[in-house]
């Protein structure tokens, strides 16, 4: 684990912090952070390390529902099937986790039926558990956003309603239950993308058709706000990835092949020059890029390159053509 500080519009590993004590300067050499309710040394290991991204079951118009899962490995970049799989088959959770569990909110099963339940995905036993508390409501197409101590699930519908509902919960305990504050209007269908303090959910379907806003939840105090600045175009069913200084969202519905980015320091919403144009894609973010997999009920994966903000059609794919995959994302240390 290491501290790391914001300058520059990049994060920078710290490797000493001074103070000023008894007239002289002195260094700082033990330093403890607070993570998921448990103390942890900050000088330790060299900091948040990206290790896979886990695209979780799907749908194709068939109709056929999922619950297969897939390991795309960062450091090479490779993906296979695992051995374990959804608790039921599903499709458009919304995907939350931390550095020892992913988890899987709600959805859609067989037969349209909706989902309250919850999967916990083990990231180092690779196995699934159905935990035994709930969304407070049944719900598909919320938004997933996580913090290092909370998950969100933000909007959905309840096949009646676009709700503006956010629930909340505490990973120490899997305590789940719907915040105070909520969205500014009721919507689905929208994406997620997190920085280390915000969530962000951008975009989706309302009761009027698609919304361009972008609007999220602020970690420190369960509070909401809403951007200024909005989406180009009215979209859903994008796919939204994130890097620590910038959240990508690319493609969605009506048909939209750009890619919007959003710098995390100044929340200032410009398109990209890279143009792709999926919706409805499993996303996994790592430190250096991001992945689209799936989506328009294709297999292909994309990976986008940060630094240079290009894509490229990657010669690896999916097991299957799918749409409304959701990918969790582990990482060991703090993000």
């Amino acid at each position: 684990m290491a501290v790391q500080i914001l300058t520059g519009g990049s994060w920078h590993p710290v490797t000493s912090i001074q103070i000023y004590t008894g007239g002289q300067w002195k260094t700082l050499n033990a330093l403890k952070v607070q993570v998921s309710s448990v103390w942890k040394d900050a000088w330790g290991s060299s900091g948040p390390s990206p290790v896979n991204s886990y695209n979780c079951g799907g749908y194709t118009n068939n109709p056929l529902w999922y619950n297969t899962i897939q390991r795309l490995v960062f450091s090479t970049e490779t993906i296979s099937t695992i051995s374990a799989v959804l608790s039921v088959p599903k499709q458009y959770m919304a995907p939350t986790w931390n550095s020892t569990n992913g988890y899987l909110m709600g959805g859609q099963t067989t037969n349209s039926a909706l989902l309250n339940s919850i999967d916990r995905f083990a990231f180092v036993t690779e196995t699934i558990t159905n935990i035994s508390n709930v969304l407070p409501t049944y719900t598909w197409t919320a938004s997933g956003s996580s913090s290092v101590t909370k998950g969100y699930a933000m909007g959905g519908y309840d096949n009646s309603v676009r709700m503006v509902l956010i629930a909340g919960m505490v990973f120490a305990t899997e305590y789940v239950a719907n915040l105070s504050a909520k969205l500014s209007v009721g919507k689905s269908h929208s994406a997620g993308v997190q920085s280390s303090t915000r969530g962000y959910v951008a975009g989706g379907y309302a009761s009027g058709g698609a919304t361009k806003n972008v609007e999220g939840v602020q970690f420190s105090d369960d509070t909401t706000f809403s951007l200024v600045s909005q989406l180009p175009s009215a979209i859903y069913c994008a796919g939204g990835i994130f890097s620590p200084t910038k959240g990508y969202w690319n493609g969605g519905s009506p048909t939209n092949s750009y890619i919007e980015n959003l710098p995390f320091a100044t929340e200032t919403i410009a398109r990209c020059t890279a143009t792709i144009g999926q919706y409805g894609q499993g996303c996994g973010s790592a430190l250096a890029k991001g992945y689209w997999m799936g989506g328009n009920y294709s297999c292909g994966i994309y990976s986008f390159t940060y630094s240079s903000e290009t894509s490229l059609y990657m010669s690896i794919v999916i097991w299957g053509y799918i749409s409304y995959c959701m990918a969790i994302n582990y990482w060991t240390g703090i993000k």
